[in-house]
């Protein structure tokens, strides 16, 4: 799907993570030395809400950026895990309103990061084949907190767990954390127009994406990427060209099942 944030930056990144993404859990940290203070948690949404709207724009020439400038070894934090601003689990998960034409599943779901950063690099060249003059342009972006507070105050105190939390959200060991989760609730939306020019008509084409980037409330990172709606639908000529692109890298035609 043509969105505008899955995309990546270089090919080195694509092995950062080899972790198996772990469906029971809501996210797991690769380091639990010690846990995430509540203002080491907001400095690290902060910066991938900063991230985001600064490198969006520039995807197309710049690719995904998933991590600060580290240009400075003294601003480097312990691991390069903690740079990143993606969560190794991440899942990005869109279901269109009109099912996608046969191979593709009904819903498209990935995890992990390593499948997350190449599926941006898909993107990139599938729509790089189709369009000229690919730019992205910030519409809207709105950070939503948590549901149980009219602040965001780190220092106000919880009486417990967040009533809008289901219980699915984890196990029970998360629930004796709902001090801390009722007030590390923080999503991102974005709204963004994708033009380009077509290659064969030469006409402008454009797309309005919307969608929301959850943070885990253990980590700070971004741990599910979920796309709301695009409109108008991606031509059949997109789907044509995303399917050639997955046989050049060894993905058959028929392996979405839905």
């Amino acid at each position: 799907s043509p969105h505008a944030s899955a995309f990546a930056p270089h090919p080195h990144h694509l092995l950062a993570s080899s972790a198996a993404p772990q469906p029971g859990r809501p996210d797991s940290p690769p380091d639990t030395s010690g846990q995430l203070s509540d203002q080491e948690w907001e400095i690290r949404t902060g910066r991938a809400i900063y991230i985001l709207q600064q490198t969006l724009p520039t995807f197309f020439s710049t690719g995904l950026v998933s991590s600060i400038d580290t240009s400075n070894p003294s601003t480097r934090t312990r691991s390069d895990d903690d740079t990143s601003i993606y969560s190794p689990n991440v899942r990005l998960v869109y279901r269109p309103p009109t099912p996608f034409p046969p191979p593709f599943p009904r819903t498209l779901q990935i995890e992990g990061l390593p499948l997350y950063l190449a599926s941006s690099v898909l993107l990139r060249h599938t729509l790089n084949a189709l369009y000229t003059d690919l730019r992205v342009e910030l519409q809207r972006v709105r950070v939503h907190g948590p549901r149980s507070s009219s602040t965001s105050g780190l220092d106000s105190p919880s009486s417990g767990p967040d009533p809008g939390s289901s219980p699915s959200d984890g196990p029970t060991d998360f629930q004796q954390q709902g001090k801390t989760r009722s007030i590390r609730e923080k999503s991102l939306f974005v709204g963004v127009v994708v033009r380009g020019i077509n290659r064969v008509s030469k006409a402008e084409g454009g797309w309005e994406v919307n969608s929301t980037y959850t943070f885990s409330p253990t980590t700070g990172l971004i741990h599910l990427h979920n796309i709301d709606s695009i409109h108008p639908a991606p031509h059949q000529a997109f789907f044509d060209a995303l399917q050639a692109a997955l046989s050049k890298i060894g993905f058959g035609g028929s392996h979405g099942q839905g």
